[in-house]
């Protein structure tokens, strides 16, 4: 298979990206050895279920920058595009967003932390400081979504893996700072990390103003592009709102119905689920604009060949890293971890299970809002994730243990999977449910299974420490060669090779 200028560009940024991510993962584990270590357990559990709205708010932050980036790259296939149009509206409502989300949390959200939640006695102040640091943050990411978009849109991702690399690194001083610090540790952190988010802002704004002149921002109010982009990002904001609503919330009634120490341990896995995913997450950004621009050209075929190949190469990137983690957790916990929260290996192994459900999921998404009809697939979608509170809560009620909340998310997330590809199919034409099931699903499953087996068996006579050691490699041996031979088609393992020989050859 050869490959076009467009899919070249995309093989450079997604080894870019990959390589980013793989350095981000890296420098995120060990910081949160660090920062559990700096805080302690009771704090670690009380800064995610007070302040873990930033971190959540990742995934709404990735939602706005796409719906930006749609409309700019949608504005780049015209001839006479006005890029600065856009750009200034979407500013304009990224901030109308923040001022909405201030008035939300120093109202609503302060009173339920002060009401509602669980703080241990004595720790009230510190809870409510950190919350105005969340607060900030959260305002100020808002406000950077539309520069982040611009970078991402003009498939400048060296730039944008620079900045997520710059992110790590400082968040990884921070906790070692911290860590030394004599003062209120928790305060201290929650200060530090605020001034991170401030400094991501600076950060873009000045590589856009320099890079980019449609970010010369200037108030614009034109009504049709305005609601245009306004009902756009409203209904992102929507799905990823609830979301968003549905870990936080599984974090709000672990901390009612347990205690901080299960906090903690969801935080420990959340902190594994968000690394594994993040080798997705990349890989699955350098191919989004140009899966959006396929669609505004109307090149339906190619679109399907990037849908279906992005959805398993995802797939495989995070399964062939995930299966020796899943299987050697608890020395993998014990190696990173100086404490381990009771239950955290249970928790990592669903929070792994899930991200990589989603990993399928997110091209899917990439497809429906690339068509601009997202409400519909949007309010089916959120419905699903919102639903995971009420049965959460159902349980508890009847004193089920914590590790329930990541049963009942696998189980969302797999029919949000199933919800998504219904929309894909309507929005894409020549897609349908068969080609994907038949393309994707079967093969993957098939893939899982063989090497699941053979992993539980080869562990099951790992009984020294070189036995496991040997296992391990047995078992990413077994998994790379059955992705490779079973998982993909013909054309795909010809676009993989032709992808990396793109690469080693640097040839744009």
């Amino acid at each position: 298979m050869t490959l076009n200028h467009s899919t070249k560009k995309i093989a450079v940024n997604t080894i870019v990206l990959y390589l980013r991510m793989i350095v981000i993962m890296l420098i995120a584990l060990y910081t949160s050895r660090v920062v559990i270590k700096a805080l302690g357990v009771d704090d670690y559990g009380l800064y995610n279920v007070v302040g873990g709205v930033v971190g959540l708010f990742a995934f709404l932050r990735t939602s706005m920058e796409q719906a930006t980036q749609r409309f700019l790259n949608f504005e780049m296939g015209k001839e006479e595009g006005d890029l600065n149009s856009v750009f200034c509206v979407s500013l304009t409502i990224h901030i109308l967003i923040a001022l909405l989300c201030l008035i939300l949390t120093e109202t609503i959200g302060l009173w339920f932390l002060n009401t509602y939640l669980n703080i241990p006695e004595g720790r009230e102040v510190a809870a409510n400081i950190v919350y105005q640091c969340v607060v900030l943050s959260l305002c100020t990411t808002i406000i950077s979504v539309p520069y982040s978009a611009s970078v991402i849109a003009h498939e400048q991702m060296s730039f944008y893996a620079m900045v997520n690399i710059v992110d790590a690194i400082l968040k990884l001083g921070i906790a070692m700072i911290v860590l030394n610090s004599d003062t209120d540790r928790l305060i201290f952190y929650g200060i530090l990390m605020m001034l991170v988010s401030v400094m991501n802002i600076i950060m873009y704004f000045f590589f856009c103003r320099k890079r980019y002149k449609e970010t010369n921002f200037h108030f614009l109010f034109e009504k049709s592009l305005f609601k245009q982009i306004f009902g756009f990002t409203s209904w992102t904001i929507v799905g990823q709102a609830a979301i968003i609503g549905t870990n936080q919330g599984n974090n709000i009634l672990l901390n009612m119905f347990h205690n901080v120490t299960a906090n903690a341990a969801m935080g420990v896995g959340n902190q594994v689920g968000s690394a594994v995913l993040s080798l997705s997450g990349g890989f699955q950004t350098a191919f989004n604009p140009q899966m959006t621009k396929s669609y505004a050209a109307k090149d339906y075929s190619y679109l399907r060949f990037l849908l279906i190949a992005v959805s398993k190469l995802s797939f495989v990137l995070m399964f062939v890293v995930s299966l020796p983690i899943v299987f050697n957790i608890d020395i993998v916990l014990s190696t990173w971890l100086d404490v381990v929260p009771f239950g955290a290996g249970a928790f990592c192994i669903l929070w792994i299970v899930q991200s990589i459900v989603n990993s399928l999921s997110t091209p899917l998404n990439f497809c429906i809002n690339a068509s601009g009809n997202i409400k519909h697939a949007q309010l089916f979608v959120s419905c699903v994730y919102l639903s995971d509170l009420i049965v959460l809560f159902a349980l508890f009620k009847f004193c089920l243990p914590p590790i329930t909340a990541m049963w009942v998310k696998v189980s969302v997330v797999v029919i949000v999977l199933f919800v998504r590809l219904c929309f894909a199919c309507k929005c894409v034409p020549g897609l349908s449910f068969w080609e994907y099931t038949k393309g994707v699903l079967l093969p993957l499953a098939l893939t899982v299974a063989i090497c699941v087996a053979f992993s539980f068996v080869v562990m099951s006579f790992a009984d020294t420490s070189i036995r496991k050691w040997l296992a391990t490699i047995s078992i990413i041996a077994v998994s790379l060669l059955s992705t490779f031979f079973i998982a993909l088609h013909k054309e795909e393992r010809g676009f993989l090779v032709e992808t990396i020989k793109s690469i080693l050859h640097n040839n744009q």
